[in-house]
């Protein structure tokens, strides 16, 4: 049987084991954090001299463009994986925002980490002209809890501003997923998160007391050269299955390697119109899977 109960202590084991060779996989949450950062242009309540914090920052992506957008702003990255902070602070490009020498912590650094809990803030109310998160709101069990916590330590008039995964998110994969499942007879819900739907994600924003500015979706396409390439990639971010149980049996033989078929039979590169129009499609015969993000802007009013 497969619950759906996120397991915060899970989610936070998982992201530290993939700490070191996360940036070498997470392609998808770069590109978010630089899209994200240019959605923030089109947010006119943009405070000028700010305080920051990044929600979820994990190896640093958002943290260190908030930094690079925001020169005279002070940035702290938040995550619950401490193997994540360390792996974002001893990133190179961070040492510019730096006066001191590497290893050193002068009081006029610009960036700052803490470990923490995104729900549960060790901050005090009212604290910060902007709140951001690149990629993590996905990975809260109480998605009303984590944007109560954004709420109560912005500034009145403070950005809000996030990207996070919707629900066609790996749809391919959820699709093998079913079609293996029923043909073995097994019963209970696909081990997947459940991905909030745009219109669920305001609804709680504006419930919590927030201005809903603007809220986007786009999709991303990926490829691999099979479903085990994919599943590495998720492996290899930390983002597996963050149930507090599953069904052990399907994570292994036979129902895998029918899905591993499934999937290069139904979702196999083979349409040459995609590689005129993307490059990543130019090599054939791979795989490909489908990432919906959802990007949010909102001001907590004065």
């Amino acid at each position: 049987m497969i619950t759906t109960e996120i397991d915060k202590h899970k989610i936070k084991s998982s992201f530290s084991k993939a700490a070191k060779q996360y940036d070498a996989f997470a392609s998808l949450q770069k590109e978010a954090a630089e899209e994200l950062l240019k959605k923030l242009s089109a947010i006119t309540h943009q405070p000028s001299a700010i305080k920051i914090l990044d929600i979820g920052c994990g190896t640093g992506f958002l943290t260190c463009g908030l930094a690079d957008k925001f020169p005279e702003a002070k940035v702290i990255g938040c995550d619950i994986s401490y193997k994540m902070l360390e792996t974002a602070r001893g990133k190179p490009p961070q040492q510019k925002f730096w006066r001191g020498g590497k290893g050193q912590e002068p009081e006029d650094r610009k960036i700052y980490f803490l470990a923490a809990d995104g729900s549960v803030l060790p901050c005090k109310g009212e604290t910060f002209d902007m709140v951001a998160s690149n990629l993590a709101y996905q990975w809260f069990p109480d998605l009303d809890a984590g944007f109560l916590e954004a709420y109560r330590v912005l500034m009145p008039g403070g950005v809000f501003i996030f990207s996070t995964l919707g629900p066609a998110t790996l749809k391919e994969l959820r699709h093998c997923y079913a079609e293996t499942s029923a043909r073995f007879n097994k019963n209970g819900l696909p081990p997947f998160i459940d991905f909030s739907k745009k219109q669920v994600i305001q609804s709680s924003l504006e419930n919590t007391g927030f201005h809903t500015v603007s809220i986007e979706t786009t999709e991303h396409i990926k490829t691999y050269q099979d479903m085990w390439g994919l599943l590495k990639t998720v492996k290899s971010i930390g983002a597996g299955n963050p149930f507090k149980q599953g069904d052990k049996s399907l994570s292994r033989g036979s129902l895998l390697k029918r899905m591993a078929e499934e999937y290069k039979e139904r979702f196999k590169i083979q349409d040459s119109r995609l590689a005129t129009c993307n490059s990543q499609f130019a090599t054939r015969n791979r795989i490909y899977a489908t990432y919906e993000l959802i990007f949010v802007g909102a001001i907590k009013l004065a």
